[in-house]
This record gives C-alpha cells, structure tokens and sequence, in this order.
C-alpha cells in the first residue's frame, strides 16, 4: 500500500521554491531600501515677543523756559580766592556786628555813668557852698541845712563836730561866705558806679570876724563823697585837701 503525498501548498507571490537559497540581501537591508530613514523634526522657531514702544518722550521745553530754569537752579561757581574773600566778608560782618553792639552797650553803660557823675558834681557843688557857709548867729539852721545834703550816717558824724563851732563862732562872730569855683568827677578807672562818685571841689571862702570891715578870702580844695539815694545824690563824706 503506497503511503499518500500531502497536498501541495500554493506559493505566495514572492515566495521562493523550495531548495532555492536565501537572496544575499538581507530583509533588513530591503527594508532599509525601502523606507527613506526619518528627518529630524525641525525646531519651530521660537516666538519673539513684540518689542515695547518707548514711551514717546515729552516735548522740550520752550528756550525761554529752559533758560529761566537754568537761571533758577544754577549756582554761580567760585574760584578759590573768590570763597576765601566771600568767608572773610561774612566774618567781618559777624565780629562787626558782635563787637558793635558791645560797644554801644559799652558807650550806653559809660554815657549814663558820666551823665550821673556830672548830675553828682552840681549836687556836691551846691552842697559844699551850703556846707561851709554859716553865721555865728544862725548855727542852728546851719547844721539843720548841712544835714539835708548828707546820708544819715555822715549827718551824725558831722553833728559831732557842731559843738566846737558853737564854741567858736560867737565868740568871734564869725560870717562865712563860701563859693564854689569848679567841681568835677574824679576818674574812677575800673570802680566806676552810676550811683557813687567822688567829686573834686574848687571852693572859695569870705570871712569876717573880730567885727573887721573887709572879709578875708581863703581858696580851698576839697572832696565830696557823693552818693546816690532814693534817686538823690547826698554827700557821705568830706576831704579837706
């Protein structure tokens, strides 16, 4: 019994026969062949973002406004020796102005002093002619007068005294006429007040006694102590020189 051949099996397009050998190209190669190889994706371009517009700028100004703000904000510049002057200047001023105003003070506060001593010679000089003028007959309102021109303490001081001239006087009958030639303020230097001075008197005096006809004349120097009290000036003292 003979064995049964299988059925024979159609041969696909392309299909080799059966013992033929492989073609020497590789499948890989016809693949190869037949797809082109892939490009690259080409890289989109990036998107630029659309430049700002600069702010439009505003208009210049007019020349004429222009020039005056440059006047307004523009400072002179100065050379050297020019600030050097411009500094002394403004110091002159300043110790001018300083040293001034001192010595308006100074010239006030010295005026008012000499103003008062010479307010302080009249006094002495009336004072004086008051002082060393008296009558043997008239002593009482000799002493009363002299002490309404001294201070309390020099008026008791001067009380004193009074005895030996009412000792004196009636027996002599003595009369005395004093007259003052001058009287000025002596210098005072760094000590000097507005209510204190000392006060040079040029004083003459007339005398007559033992009943003689003709007076006798004596020219005497003295010093009045004034002071100034309650507003008036009193002698606090006297000198014989």
């Amino acid at each position: 019994m003979s064995t049964p051949k299988p059925p024979r099996r159609r041969r696909i397009a392309g299909e080799a026969k059966p013992g033929t050998p492989a073609p020497k190209t590789s499948v890989v190669k016809k693949a190869a062949k037949l797809r082109p190889p892939a490009k690259p994706p080409t890289p989109k371009p990036a998107a630029h973002e659309a430049p700002s517009r600069p702010a439009t700028p505003p208009p210049p100004p007019p020349p004429a406004a222009a020039e005056a703000r440059t006047r307004r904000f523009r400072l002179p510049r100065l050379s050297g020796r020019l600030s050097l002057l411009v500094a002394l200047t403004v110091v002159a001023v300043a110790f001018g102005a300083v040293f001034g105003v001192r010595g308006f003070l100074e010239w006030r506060s010295d005026s008012g002093i000499v103003e008062a001593h010479e307010q302080a010679a009249t006094t002495a000089a009336a004072a004086g002619e008051t002082i060393f003028t008296y009558q043997y007959n008239q002593l009482d309102d000799h002493l009363r007068d002299s002490k309404a021109t001294m201070t309390t303490s020099f008026g008791k001081k001067f009380e004193s005294i009074a005895p030996a001239l009412r000792d004196l006087a009636p027996q002599r009958k003595i009369q005395v006429m004093a007259t003052v030639r001058n009287a000025a303020a002596l210098e005072c230097g760094d000590n000097c007040r507005s209510d204190r001075a000392t006060i040079l008197v040029f004083i003459d005096q007339a005398r007559v006694a033992d009943g003689a006809e003709e007076p006798t004349v004596f020219g005497n120097r003295i010093e009045l102590m004034m002071v100034k009290q309650d507003g008036d000036w009193l002698v606090n003292n006297v000198k014989a020189l």
